[in-house]
């Protein structure tokens, strides 16, 4: 497609956001300044609307300047939440309350999130938008920029059945109405008119996802964000700290223990920790899947290719995990 008709793609996307946000009484964003959020803002505004930005900060965020900038160019109030780590680790196990998994990516982008809906339910926020979708729909992961129409084709399939996002369940745990404008069915329909050739374009000589929204960001004004490197929250917001705190709250002895008692190779001390930590809250393990492709990581049910629990990858004979040094320790110890 050329790109005056990607844009146009772009257009009636902005359209149905606006109108999805408008419909819902959505009167706060979860922000930061990426892509994504940039564009249910700026839909938001051309929609008539004013809601109120939210983002999470912490010491090292690569987001600031990128929120203060959209914030600014579209004219709308921001709320810049500065936590402690003892208020993001309290959100953590709150995530862990929300979600069944001891993986420590997921955890500590949960807390963000959670930061987040907790500031805005104490605003009084009627309704939460947030980016979420935009990766998945409109392909802004780099494993799957130089992917073949094919390929593509087959994960759009696959995440338009369904995706997991923690803002779900981090919402309902925090009773705080969450919507997801750029996953509705009108978004669906549009990424799938878009793909592939506007989705993933290069752009002087390098490949970018979710050229539609960034030509949109551009055209109106926001080329600074338009062309933005993909930063996951945990990156952007700065939360990934966290893992440094959670290294420090567990012994490689407990680690140790906690993998031979649960036959869990535990790959990382976060995800030692964080295992720990739901057996101290009481909270249930998943149990062990036996039939059928199961998790080789720590032995429990894998959904396409994933396990939800630690977090790993399986596919084509590899395994990827976030793990660190104590994975040389505990991973023979998983059991059969």
């Amino acid at each position: 497609m050329e790109p005056d008709a990607c844009l146009s793609l772009a257009l009636d996307l902005m359209r149905a956001v606006g109108d999805e946000l408008r419909s819902r009484g959505c009167d706060t964003i979860l922000f930061s300044g990426g892509i994504d959020t940039s564009f249910v803002a700026l839909s938001a505004v051309k929609a008539g609307l004013r809601p109120r930005l939210i983002t999470v900060l912490f010491p090292g965020s690569r987001d600031e300047a990128y929120v203060d900038l959209v914030a600014s160019r579209l004219g709308l109030e921001l709320v810049k939440v500065r936590p402690t780590i003892e208020e993001a680790m309290r959100c953590a196990d709150e995530a862990l309350t929300a979600i069944e998994t001891i993986d420590p990516i997921e955890v500590i982008s949960a807390s963000a999130v959670c930061l987040g809906l907790a500031k805005a339910r104490g605003l009084g926020s009627k309704c939460v938008a947030t980016g979420d979708g935009g990766d998945e729909l409109f392909i802004g992961y780099d494993f799957l920029l130089d992917a073949d129409p094919g390929r593509l084709s087959e994960w759009l399939e696959k995440v338009i059945r369904g995706a997991f996002f923690n803002s779900v369940p981090m919402g309902s745990r925090l009773e705080v109405r969450v919507y997801l404008p750029l996953y509705s069915q009108r978004a669906k329909e549009i990424a799938l008119r878009a793909s592939p050739g506007c989705t993933v374009r290069p752009v002087r000589g390098r490949p970018f996802g979710k050229y539609l929204l960034r030509l949109a960001l551009e055209a109106h004004g926001l080329v600074e964000v338009a062309w933005r490197p993909k930063d996951p929250i945990t990156r952007g917001s700065g939360v990934e700290l966290l893992l440094d705190s959670m290294r420090r709250l567990i012994t490689t002895e407990e680690a140790v223990s906690l993998a031979r008692a649960t036959s869990i190779a535990v790959p990382s001390y976060p995800h030692a920790y964080l295992l720990k930590r739901r057996l101290t809250l009481g909270l249930s393990l998943p149990p062990r899947h036996k039939e059928g492709s199961s998790c080789p990581v720590c032995g429990r049910q894998l959904h396409e290719d994933h396990c939800p629990f630690c977090g790993a990858y399986v596919g084509k004979g590899a395994v990827s995990v976030y793990s660190d040094e104590l994975y040389r320790v505990t991973g023979p110890l998983r059991a059969p």
